[in-house]
């Protein structure tokens, strides 16, 4: 599914669309031109549907040279291993992150807390991936035509990193699970989140004047995002948490 210039939706789960696995978050390929990205990779359970979306979009396999990760969660990560097999995708993720990729640390990502809960089955595992590239604040990953700054945005979790860039649709930004429509987050009772942190994350992308908000989960936001970040924002600065997904 096409949902601007450059950025095709190719998976979503239970939170979104339902188009793929529901275990699945937001996937998106970014085009630039003469090679693409993966913006996070999905659960890992049935990488074949995100393929078949690739392939209506009329995007050769060949193309995806990159997969950017936004942070390590499940639902984000356990595809990674999938696309850089099978592709030879370069795996990017956060320097911090990058350790429990190539370990499968399933403490450290939280999928231990996530499974005792009941989010992923029993039998759910996480593989370790080698990492490509890890990457902190401020550095500048090009895809094709296109340069994407990174963003340390921790909050929903540790090691989460966003990737922005201006292009024909303005400010746009690969948030992950920190900010959706609406002003929305995900805040839950695991190691690596921090109120504090989501707020200070929150305040510093509101800075930004985000035209474009491409979440991990729900519907993306292509027009005004600043409004919808701007929502969370003034719930943290009043003290009060804003609504969670």
């Amino acid at each position: 599914m096409r949902i601007s210039s450059r950025v095709h939706m190719v998976g979503s789960g239970r939170h979104g669309l339902q188009m793929t696995h529901l275990i699945d978050c937001n996937v998106y390929l970014l085009d630039g031109g003469s090679e693409c990205a993966l913006i996070d990779a999905g659960g890992g359970v049935e990488p074949e549907r995100i393929e078949a979306n690739i392939a209506a979009a009329g995007i050769s396999p060949q193309r995806i040279t990159k997969l950017l990760l936004t942070h390590a969660h499940g639902d984000h990560a356990a595809g990674a291993r999938h696309f850089h097999d099978r592709y030879g995708a370069e795996l990017i993720v956060a320097a911090e992150a990058a350790p429990w990729m190539e370990s499968g640390d399933m403490e450290k990502n939280s999928l231990l807390a996530a499974i005792e809960a009941g989010v992923y089955p029993r039998d759910y595992r996480f593989p370790a991936c080698p990492v490509g590239r890890a990457v902190a604040e401020g550095d500048i990953i090009r895809v094709g035509e296109l340069e994407l700054a990174v963003l340390e945005t921790p909050g929903h979790s540790r090691g989460h990193v966003s990737y922005m860039w201006d292009g024909e649709d303005g400010r746009a930004i690969f948030a992950g699970d920190v900010i959706f429509a609406g002003g929305k987050v995900v805040l839950q009772s695991t190691w690596d989140c921090s109120i504090q942190e989501y707020a200070a994350t929150t305040a510093k992308l509101h800075a930004l004047g985000i035209d474009a908000l491409y979440a991990g989960h729900g519907a993306p936001v292509l027009r005004e995002a600043h409004r919808h970040i701007g929502r969370a924002h003034e719930c943290f600065r009043n003290l009060d948490l804003p609504p969670n997904l």
